[in-house]
């Protein structure tokens, strides 16, 4: 992982770009009368909207220079192969993520990347974004600890009673509790919407040393399962849909929303939930398929419910 500092300061600007200056000097020929001078920017600024695309333009040229493919499904991500050996590059503003199978291709990576930019090499990888990383010989452990006592504490939490589920079951909360219909769930909560939120915070309170645990398998599936309800929402009666992936043995993308329209079907709900899941599959596919494009297949199996799977395999 790594860190490039003043990255936005760094971007050369292909737009012709004047800034007034904040120092205004008298001419000795108007004495009475102020002229304000214009400056013309080199380089982007902090705060100047075109600061960011600099940014990604000029690295992305350098990734491309370099051997460098962008990912056409994930621009973020760049992948550069050497035959057998491969180094991946997950770009986030200005930081960093890189990882690959060869010690020296990442070593250079480095070397080249600080004679460019002012970059600082932070090791490996331990925290990102609000997630902590632990690298074991045995695998990657990925949590969020620190955030969930942060979230404990803050709300004065830290000694509660923990619950093994986040809900009671059963429970379905309106905006009409309490009586008053003009009330919103965040901005005029009642007591019984005080109360799911104080059982999250005991479910936190339980499960705040869980783990995704990534450990190294050969034979690795993408597997997605899906589900919906029917007409859960007691105020505007729509759906609620859901999915979770794995990879291999360990989630690695799930959601639960609630539907943007109203179903009148049971199964027209879960058709919905299906576009979504699909969506995701399709897109993960494509990412392991630029990572495995050495693999002579990726198989990948996506099942709905119970009485509803759907196979697919595609081959290079």
């Amino acid at each position: 992982m790594a860190d490039i500092s003043n990255g936005c300061q760094v971007g050369i600007l292909e737009w012709c770009i004047q800034r007034r200056s904040l120092h205004r000097t008298t001419t000795q020929v108007h004495k009475n009368r102020e002229e304000k001078n214009v400056l013309k920017l080199k380089k982007a600024l902090y705060g100047l909207k075109q600061a960011p695309q600099a940014w990604n333009t000029r690295i992305d040229t350098y990734f491309k220079e370099n051997g460098f493919k962008q990912c056409p499904y994930e621009h973020a991500l760049y992948v550069k192969k050497n035959g057998g050996n491969m180094l991946f590059v997950a770009l986030y503003v200005d930081d960093l993520i890189f990882m690959g199978n060869n010690g020296e291709m990442i070593l250079d990576f480095k070397n080249r990347m600080t004679q460019e930019f002012d970059m600082t090499d932070l090791g490996l990888m331990k925290f990102f974004l609000g997630l902590e990383v632990r690298q074991e010989m045995t695998g990657i452990f990925v949590s969020q600890e620190a955030y969930a006592k942060e979230i404990l504490k803050k709300y004065k939490m830290t000694h509660c009673n923990p619950v093994s589920t986040p809900m009671e079951p059963g429970v379905k909360l309106s905006k009409f509790d309490g009586g008053n219909e003009s009330t919103q769930f965040m901005e005029e909560p009642v007591y019984s919407h005080w109360k799911a939120l104080k059982r999250i915070l005991r479910y936190i309170q339980g499960t705040v040393s869980l783990r995704l645990f990534y450990s190294n398998i050969e034979d690795y599936k993408l597997i997605g399962y899906s589900d919906s309800d029917w007409c859960g929402d007691l105020d505007d009666r729509k759906s609620t849909s859901g999915y979770v992936f794995f990879m291999g043995n360990t989630t690695f993308s799930w959601l639960s929303k609630k539907q943007p329209i109203m179903t009148l079907l049971t199964c027209e709900a879960e058709y919905v939930a299906t576009s979504w899941c699909v969506c995701v599959m399709l897109y993960g596919s494509e990412i392991c398929w630029v990572s495995w494009s050495n693999n002579n297949s990726v198989q990948l199996r996506y099942e709905l419910t119970i009485n509803q799977r759907l196979s697919w395999q595609r081959t290079q």
